[in-house]
């Protein structure tokens, strides 16, 4: 990947993080390759997507980039500072610079605190600002978030769930940071709310210039959202680069079934639906080769012994052996 630019916000060079797991009593511990080589870049004010199955490693990589784990090697980078290596004081910086809203808005909040307390928790712990001050800054962003003014003083069992979102989001934006995870943020919500909630996203961050990371397995959302698409599964990016040239037209198969999967009001009868039978592999003990190559109705035997690099495919990324023959 290339040297990250002036205004990237967010990069990852072969991001990995494994785990040692037990077998049993008196067995070896066995290793799970949760993340397997994530490379990245994201530009401030733009939106990654992350997409894939259950078990591909999306929100592994959520806990990568908000420092909640610690990768197993590889380089991240928030704002050009190497989080690698990076002493305590630089860690407490950096993690001002990255947030996360959480899937459920409810269990992310302290069901005992009001939520004007909990928005101004931050701004205690990481500013030198007077509790009018703090007060003030709080009520500011809740009014751009859709909140009155009396809801400083309710705890969140009053709110709904549209409502606690909105509530974790201004938490997430009082520091103004320069990266957003959002992991799975409105699949816990009621479609009619999901896109409020998307819309407000999307606003606030043409307001503070915030790179975000959007993790999602509802395809619909993400093309909503999305500047570029990273698909991956089990651990490894599939397919990467600019949205609408994935949703047009995906070169992986991987990505073109899930594509395929994906409702639609006016289904388009020139593109039958692809379907791949079998379960996403055992994470313990991955197939050799393509990961995908037991699944694939595209597979040959290179397949199941040589595993694909992503390469340089149409203006983006692809892992497949035999992408430019079946998009052919």
């Amino acid at each position: 990947m290339s040297t990250p630019t002036t205004n990237s916000v967010l990069s990852a060079r072969d991001l990995t993080r494994h785990y040692s797991v037990s077998t049993g009593l008196f067995q070896p511990n066995a290793t799970v390759q949760a993340l397997n080589g994530v490379s990245f870049e994201l530009a401030a004010g733009k939106t990654l997507a992350v997409v894939g199955e259950s078990g591909c490693g999306k929100s592994t990589l959520a806990r990568a980039l908000t420092l909640i784990e610690e990768p197993s090697s590889g380089s991240l980078q928030i704002a050009g500072q190497e989080v690698t290596g990076a002493n305590k004081a630089q860690r407490k910086q950096l993690r001002r610079d990255v947030q996360m809203v959480f899937q459920n808005p409810y269990a992310s909040l302290n069901p005992r605190q009001k939520i004007g307390d909990q928005l101004a928790e931050p701004l205690l712990i990481n500013t030198g600002l007077s509790k009018s001050e703090r007060r003030e800054k709080v009520q500011a962003m809740m009014q751009q978030v859709g909140l009155r003014p009396e809801h400083y003083q309710r705890y969140p069992h009053m709110f709904s769930g549209g409502q606690r979102q909105r509530i974790a989001l201004a938490r997430a934006m009082m520091l103004t940071p320069k990266v957003l995870v959002a992991d799975e943020p409105t699949s816990a919500l009621d479609v009619s709310i999901q896109a409020q909630v998307l819309n407000l996203f999307m606003d606030l961050q043409e307001e503070l210039n915030t790179g975000y990371v959007f993790i999602s397995h509802n395809l619909s959302v993400v093309r909503h959202v999305a500047d570029d698409v990273l698909v991956m599964y089990l651990g490894r990016p599939a397919e990467m680069g600019p949205s609408e040239q994935i949703y047009q037209r995906p070169l992986h198969p991987y990505t073109k079934a899930l594509l395929s999967a994906t409702p639609a009001i006016h289904p388009d009868p020139s593109k039958p639906k692809i379907k791949i039978s079998g379960e996403l592999p055992n994470p313990l003990d991955p197939p050799t080769g393509c990961a995908f190559h037991k699944r694939c109705p595209y597979a040959t035997e290179q397949c199941e012994v040589e595993r694909p690099e992503l390469r340089l495919i149409d203006s983006r990324q692809v892992a497949c052996h035999h992408a430019e023959t079946i998009n052919s």
